[in-house]
């Protein structure tokens, strides 16, 4: 079994095919699937997927390039469901786009941190070329439980973000050819705090570059990682796959 930890099925790359994507990727052995919101409207889609599917399980939360929409009215919404979600974000720091400032940036991730502990929440972790801030901010605030999705950075960082109790969430990204940096970390890391994602629609693994990515894919994730620590495909995400249940509570 493996399960995708970070997925956006509701963007209309899906469209066309979406009930059938989701069923293809069940029936290939994701049996459970995390459907992560980045803003107002798709916080509410990743609600109905999961009220559709037994399966998936909402986060609710706030992109950094999304800032204007961490409202007032979305806080108290997120306060509303929190019963129903799995996770807060996916809310970070993101100083390639820089739609907003830092310090902007700062204060709707801090908020969003704050949520999340409150309801014994893990914090769903978007981190580009932001990575010292992104970690600062979460010691500082004392983020019970937190996921770098889609790990970029280096071992070197990773092993800060392990000792601080945080998970990496390793995506396609591990699969190319010049991400040596984050196949380093996926290779000598702590199995116990890794999780595997697809980031679907975006961030394909090497076999289909280029092409739209799917929940199954996270399939050739787990294979990737199985292969760098020279472990058994099945033991390697039968591992993976119980730190996914403990951190995110998915036989609550």
């Amino acid at each position: 079994m493996f399960v995708d930890t970070h997925c956006h099925p509701y963007f209309d790359h899906f469209d066309a095919d979406r009930d059938e994507v989701i069923k293809r990727a069940f029936n290939a052995g994701v049996e459970k699937m995390i459907v992560v919101g980045c803003d107002i409207e798709t916080n509410r889609k990743s609600l109905e997927l999961a009220e559709k599917y037994d399966f998936m399980f909402p986060t609710l939360g706030v992109h950094p390039t999304e800032c204007d929409n961490l409202t007032d009215e979305e806080i108290e919404f997120i306060r509303a469901n929190s019963a129903k979600i799995v996770g807060i974000g996916e809310m970070g720091m993101d100083y390639h786009h820089n739609k907003f400032s830092k310090e902007i940036q700062e204060e709707t991730f801090r908020k969003q941190i704050r949520l999340a502990n409150e309801f014994d929440l893990p914090c769903v972790v978007h981190s580009r070329n932001a990575a010292e801030d992104t970690l600062r901010i979460l010691l500082d605030e004392k983020a019970k439980k937190a996921v770098f999705h889609c790990y970029s950075y280096d071992y070197e960082f990773a092993k800060k973000v392990w000792t601080a109790g945080y998970y990496t969430s390793f995506s396609g990204v591990v699969t190319y050819d010049n991400a040596k940096d984050v196949q380093e970390a996926a290779a000598k890391g702590p199995l116990d705090l890794f999780l595997i994602e697809t980031d679907c629609p975006f961030l394909p693994p090497a076999s289909i570059r280029g092409k739209r990515n799917d929940m199954s894919y996270v399939k050739e994730v787990a294979e990737k990682i199985a292969e760098l620590r020279k472990m058994d495909l099945l033991a390697c995400s039968e591992a993976i796959s119980r730190n996914s249940f403990r951190i995110f509570k998915l036989d609550k």
